[in-house]
């Protein structure tokens, strides 16, 4: 239970990072901010439900490297390894 705890947190973090960058380039665009709001979200949490689907066929278990991998681009996810290397944390969070 967990697990679905970061996954939960961490795609909320996500669909608002998404959202917030997708905003502005809607309205210019000539999309209602609801729609481009809608469509940023739902990509965002596509994306991370295809790492997480692709993680689990490998070998039929998330663990929180997969978990992170899934939620950091690469380079997010080598400043990601410095922080955790630092503070000697598990989770990320």
């Amino acid at each position: 239970m967990e697990i679905a705890k970061v996954i939960f947190k961490r795609t909320i973090a996500l669909v608002i990072l998404k959202v917030s960058a997708v905003l502005a380039a809607g309205s210019i665009g000539g999309v209602e901010l609801w729609q481009s709001a809608l469509i940023a979200a739902f990509v965002g949490v596509m994306e991370v439900a295809e790492s997480l689907a692709r993680a689990y066929v490998v070998d039929g278990i998330l663990d929180l490297d997969e978990i992170n991998t899934a939620f950091a681009s690469s380079a997010e996810a080598k400043v990601a390894e410095g922080k955790k290397a630092a503070n000697g944390s598990d989770t990320g969070l």
